[in-house]
């Protein structure tokens, strides 16, 4: 309840960031189109995404919300921090069959469910993705542990086998959970109350009932989004920038200050500089530190797992957007390790010290911190004005936040304070992206000279931008030149011919050189691909009414 009541404001905002191209704009949210959802990739609706991510039940969760409540926002909303509610109860079993401590498994589900990190997964539709697959990964730990204590069911391994294959289904950092299963296995060696026989035929059980699951998965996700394209990044620049990842997602698990849904963060170039060579001493201490604690300590090994392994997925960058390698919503799951840490502590200071009372009323103040934390944190998820508001103040060097910020700006009308954001933003790191943008922010602001600049450079970047050569049309018919509008016309139908405005803009071009019939043609063409063009209906009525009997007949 205290969780469901700290993330309550956020049930009236509405759709933020990547949630009206997956939810109100997806041509593919119907049921006639489930087969489609499980043999095509998240961002196949959206043109010009490459195929990363293989997320089929993360879209068949918005066809149910949409079935059940239409597309109201709020609902949406309800349903995100109820997911993440349910990842939280789940998490108390979890952190109770580890711990072994009621005491200690509460204060551990507070963190979890309360932590400031976990604020981008419960307020942010989209993100309802990493609640729905910890969940599930949660869930089958707890059926491996019943079916590891009781080997004759059958039942339990299977439903283990089943919620892994729809965690995989849900989120790619899925795949890490028989590692953490592994770990687990390995801190319970010295259970004397099992025979080495037993444990043997617990690691096999445990690698027959995932590896299976796991091939399946890769061969559909291989099939439904074949060879997908990673961005060109050196392979000495990954690898030299993994300690530094990896220490700012532990720095903000311990520390969750400043949050933002975009942070100023570069890669580490080289492997002689100093920023190399600390970050990584820093991390083999803190390794060599974990494997001490967790031999005298087996349970925490368990901790550490939940903390480290859902990170790796992460660390591949060459499938992250370039420059955009840190959210907060990548550590979901390893909160949990935090969480667990933090309950052992909780446990062994009641179990060190059984009188000192100060121990419940400080965890409980430390939950009312985070939980308030979280509270203020969530509003700047009420809409994206606000949202990449506080991105470019916490990271106004990253050109994410600034391309972001200015789309947001532009879907207020604020086109003239939006280009300067999209400037910046190419001014961060060139793009065709953010030229492309800052050329329609300037073209709706009414500057069309700094508009037909950045659109060409633009298409100096991408020559294949259909509303770049588009907008470069729309500049031509308001400047009355249309034979220049009709070559930048033809060159963006040769791109996407069947984008609505494009045969009416066409036409409009047409009727300027006096084509009356071509115009009609185009007019017609945009029609039937877009029925509801009333402009391009009355465009037609108009023209035919104009043209004598005999011409119409022909």
């Amino acid at each position: 309840m205290c969780t469901f009541l700290t993330f309550a404001s956020t049930f009236k905002f509405g759709w933020v960031y990547d949630d009206v191209p997956q939810i109100p704009q997806n041509p593919n949210l119907y049921w006639s189109r489930l087969g489609f959802l499980f043999t095509h990739h998240l961002w196949t609706s959206t043109a010009g995404t490459d195929g990363r991510f293989y997320r089929p039940l993360l879209t068949l969760w918005f066809l149910i919300n949409k079935s059940i409540f239409g597309l109201n926002p709020h609902w949406f909303h309800i349903t995100t921090v109820s997911a993440h509610v349910i990842a939280a109860a789940l998490a108390f079993f979890v952190a109770r069959a580890v711990l072994k401590d009621t005491g200690g498994a509460l204060f551990a589900t507070a963190i979890f469910a309360l932590h400031p990190l976990q604020v981008e997964s419960a307020s942010w539709i989209s993100s309802v993705n990493d609640s729905l697959a910890a969940a599930l990964c949660f869930g089958s730990f707890l059926a491996y542990r019943k079916a590891r204590s009781n080997q004759n069911t059958r039942g339990a391994w299977a439903l283990a086998a089943g919620l892994f294959l729809l965690a995989l289904f849900t989120k790619e950092v899925s795949i890490v959970l028989p590692g953490i299963i592994l770990v687990d296995l390995w801190s319970d060696r010295k259970n004397e109350k099992q025979s080495l026989g037993s444990k043997r035929l617990s690691l096999i059980a445990v690698i027959l009932t995932y590896l299976p699951v796991a091939m399946v998965w890769l061969a559909l996700r291989f099939w439904a989004l074949g060879r997908s394209v990673p961005i060109l990044l050196p392979s000495k620049t990954y690898l030299v920038s993994i300690p530094k990842i990896v220490l700012f997602n532990l720095y903000r698990l311990i520390l969750p200050l400043h949050l933002s849904p975009n942070y100023d963060f570069r890669l580490v170039e080289s492997v002689r500089s100093g920023q190399f060579l600390f970050t990584l001493l820093a991390l083999i201490v803190l390794a060599l530190l974990a494997v001490a604690v967790s031999k005298r300590r087996p349970a925490l090994g368990v901790a550490f797992a939940w903390i480290m392994l859902p990170m790796l997925p992460t660390l591949n960058l060459r499938w992250m957007n370039e420059d955009d390698f840190i959210h907060d919503r990548y550590t979901y799951m390893s909160v949990l390790g935090m969480a667990l840490l933090a309950g052992f502590i909780f446990a062994w200071i009641r179990s060190k010290w059984p009188r000192q009372h100060l121990v419940r009323p400080v965890a409980a103040s430390l939950a009312a911190l985070m939980a308030f934390a979280s509270m203020i944190q969530s509003q700047y998820w009420a809409n994206d004005v606000i949202l990449f508001s506080r991105a470019v103040t916490i990271a106004p060097n990253n050109e994410w936040a600034q391309l972001n910020y200015g789309s947001a700006l532009s879907s207020r009308g604020s086109y003239s304070e939006a280009a300067q954001h999209f400037v910046k933003s190419y001014q961060l790191k060139p793009g065709w992206r953010a030229a492309d943008f800052a050329g329609f922010g300037y073209q709706q602001a009414g500057d069309l000279p700094e508009a037909q600049r950045w659109f060409a450079v633009a298409l100096q970047l991408n020559p294949k931008l259909a509303t770049t050569w588009f907008g470069l049309a729309q500049i031509r018919l308001t400047q009355r030149r249309p034979a220049e509008a009709i070559f930048f016309l033809t060159k963006a139908l040769e791109i996407q011919p069947d984008a609505e405005g494009y045969h009416y803009e066409m036409g409009v071009a047409l009727e300027q050189v006096d084509q009356k019939a071509g115009a009609i043609k185009e007019y017609k063409t945009e029609l039937d691909l877009h029925p509801y063009q009333a402009g391009a209906r009355k465009a037609v009525d108009r023209l035919q009414a104009l043209r004598p009997p005999e011409a119409i007949t022909r």
